[in-house]
């Protein structure tokens, strides 16, 4: 069983890394273009590894604005040719319910010009998103609190801003 993460990128508004058959990504700053495109990356490799149950866990934090027109394009291109692949994904719109439905409504937007098989699930803090992803985190991994262990690692590889 690995609890650890695997850290592909982070700076000081983007993280992403890998947990088994989870794609783990954190947006503290604003989407970029070459983030998304990294994130698709990680993504298609777990898929292409012939692995199944391929799910995604994507964190919004309080402070991370909305996404650009190029970066909404991108999004959309992803959860269009990617997210419909995999067996979840979950977004996590973390702050007050303005902050969270602002998230959920590009959320919403995206797939709805999009549609696909595997409907992104919206929430407004980490708990939740274990519940709705335990039905597909093997527990031979660790099950969800491994998984809630891998996220508070990338969380803390993150830089503080001043």
């Amino acid at each position: 069983m690995d609890i650890a993460a695997r850290i592909i990128s982070v700076d000081e508004g983007f993280a992403l890394a890998t947990w088994n058959r989870t794609v783990i990504q954190m947006w503290r700053g604003p989407p970029a273009v070459e983030n998304i495109a990294k994130m698709v990356a990680a993504c298609e490799e777990l898929l292409e590894t012939g692995r199944d149950h391929t799910t995604l866990v994507s964190i919004v934090e309080r402070g991370s604005p909305a996404p650009g027109e190029a970066a909404r394009r991108a999004l959309a291109a992803w959860s269009r040719d990617v997210v419909a692949r995999m067996t979840a994904a979950v977004i996590v719109a973390e702050g007050s319910g303005f902050r969270s439905a602002l998230v959920r409504g590009v959320g919403v937007a995206l797939t709805a010009l999009a549609p696909h098989r595997v409907p992104f699930r919206f929430c407004s803090d980490v708990d939740e998103a274990m519940a709705l992803l335990s039905p597909t985190i093997p527990s031979a991994f660790g099950g969800v609190t491994a998984l809630k262990g891998a996220i508070e690692q990338v969380r803390a590889a993150m830089p503080r801003t001043p």
